[in-house]
């Protein structure tokens, strides 16, 4: 018997990204059915085994959802890893997440920073999405304010409540546009998965090989580096 169709929406929130490897500090996710009924929701928190990026600690903290204490205290990804693996796992299940590419990266990090078979599958991408309408840009938070979503319930950069904060966005540009959920998912033009990440990560890497050149080494300063916040692609 064909198990029931279920939405996966998830956010991941990194230490750092230093050398383009995601330390993977939390990873929430929400589970619905295909109508949007909340089945699980949930915010896994680990010790990343790193230092946190500065930018994160300014200002007292306020970009991280919890004390920084609280993440050290808790277990490394390892003992997470089934769990996360069967998220992604299960059968007739959805993917989806805002700014696919990052985060289905980070879930990549994650796993082989600590020798794990990395699970295969593919994300949709909202962000993408929602980016094809004019009308609809910025930040995840910024795009449900112009949709009217109430998010007032939610805390700011906590991974389950920026993973339900997806699930709120998509759920009202497809009421807006009257559209149902299931048939979008078949757009590959919005999908970004682990092969699509490891392709381009080995790209990137190919680039840098034929652009480097011996150079003399820069004075150390105190500032945000550049591959701090994201695993990009642009250089």
């Amino acid at each position: 018997m064909k198990s029931a169709r279920t939405y996966l929406f998830f956010d991941v929130e990194c230490a750092n990204c230093f050398g383009g490897v995601g330390k993977m500090c939390s990873f929430g996710y929400v589970i619905t059915d295909s109508c949007f009924n909340i089945i699980e929701h949930d915010d896994i928190v680990m010790n990343p085994q790193s230092e946190f990026d500065w930018y994160l600690l300014k200002n007292g903290g306020t970009s991280l959802a919890y004390p920084k204490d609280y993440f050290l205290s808790q277990p490394p990804f390892p003992a997470f890893e089934e769990q996360i693996r069967s998220i992604f796992m299960e059968k007739n299940r959805k993917v989806f997440a805002f700014g696919a590419l990052n985060d289905v990266g980070f879930v990549v990090s994650a796993f082989e920073r600590y020798r794990f078979q990395v699970p295969r599958f593919s994300a949709f991408d909202v962000e993408k999405f929602c980016k094809k309408d004019g009308e609809i840009f910025g930040s995840l938070e910024k795009r449900c304010e112009e949709l009217g979503i109430d998010n007032s319930d939610l805390i700011a950069h906590k991974s389950s409540d920026d993973a339900l904060m997806t699930m709120r966005l998509l759920q009202a540009y497809a009421r807006r546009e009257g559209i149902f959920v299931d048939s979008i998912v078949l757009n590959e033009d919005f999908c970004f998965s682990v092969s699509d990440f490891l392709k381009k990560r080995e790209a990137k890497r190919r680039r840098k090989e034929k652009k480097e050149q011996p150079a003399l080494k820069k004075k150390a300063i105190k500032s945000r580096r550049f591959d701090s916040r994201t695993i990009s692609f642009d250089s």
